[in-house]
């Protein structure tokens, strides 16, 4: 990340535990709305567990339950909306056993081919999730221009008590003709809540070509949570991909900003490593058109 803007460490963020389990959640409450966006990851001695046989996480808040679905098959990142009617009460996730509602999305009836092996060792694993104050970018507008990549995007919000840390996640979308590319960044700002921060678009979208850093389990979560907020395509986000910017005779691209204010949880009995996070945040698009 340190090729895009610079961030700090991570300090809510603990790694997966090399032995025993291990959970990687995060809730968030996007600005203005009464819909939580959830993503989670478990793991065993340190890898990654796709959820088969019967096996689901579900989220619960106040007025609604779901089943987190998986992004991809079996690739163990799953995520679901859910609705709120009071953010206080937070979310729960738990890992339960129930084969019926597993296989719902699936295109056969689910009273047929139901080979039910039982419960799976992750099955009991519960993590709660609590909200920090809500957070409101004052600045910049949404669509707003930008011409030139030596322009900075200063981005501002009312600060809170609250925060224990501040994270940027982007979403980028560049377009020339018929082809488009799409890629993310995520990196820590902090952890003090200064109110405003200030980014050079030339970080964001680079005159040549570069990887996407993304790769590691710290960061995927907040993007999956960015692609729910503003309905981007998943999967690329998560992969780290070469993007070769300079064959492109840029028509335009869109630059999303999410700032989220996040406060650790503690993880449930039985789990060791990870995190649980809680996050307020808030969404901006601005467009970079040379």
């Amino acid at each position: 990340m340190s090729a895009c803007y610079s961030g700090s460490s991570d300090s809510l963020r603990e790694p997966v535990a090399l032995e025993g389990f291990s959970a990687t959640v995060q809730a968030d409450l996007p600005a203005g709305a009464q819909v939580i966006n959830v993503a989670a990851s478990f793991y065993k001695d340190g890898r990654k567990q796709p959820l088969v046989g019967g096996d689901i996480i579900e989220a619960e808040s106040d007025r609604d339950a779901v089943i987190l679905r998986s992004l991809e098959n079996l690739s163990g990142n799953y995520r679901s909306q859910l609705q709120t009617d009071d953010p206080a009460a937070g979310v729960t996730f738990t890992i339960v056993h129930d084969p019926e509602a597993a296989r719902a999305d699936r295109w056969y009836p689910v009273d047929e081919l139901l080979v039910d092996p039982g419960p799976g060792e992750l099955v009991g694993l519960s993590t709660g999730v609590s909200f920090p104050d809500p957070l409101v970018l004052d600045a910049p507008i949404g669509n707003e221009l930008y011409t030139d990549r030596s322009q900075d995007i200063v981005l501002t919000w009312a600060t809170s008590p609250t925060t224990e840390q501040i994270r940027l996640s982007t979403v980028q979308t560049c377009y020339s003709g018929d082809r488009s590319v799409q890629w993310g960044t995520s990196a820590i700002l902090g952890a003090t809540d200064t109110g405003t921060h200030t980014l050079n678009l030339g970080a964001l979208i680079p005159a040549t070509n570069f990887i996407n850093s993304v790769t590691n389990f710290i960061d995927q979560l907040s993007l999956i949570i960015v692609s729910s907020i503003i309905e981007a395509y998943s999967f690329g986000l998560i992969r780290p991909q070469q993007i070769e910017i300079e064959t492109f005779q840029l028509d335009h691209c869109t630059v999303s900003l999410t700032i989220f204010r996040e406060i650790s949880n503690d993880l449930g009995a039985g789990i060791s490593g990870g995190y649980a996070i809680g996050s307020t945040s808030d969404t901006v698009t601005v467009r970079f058109q040379p």
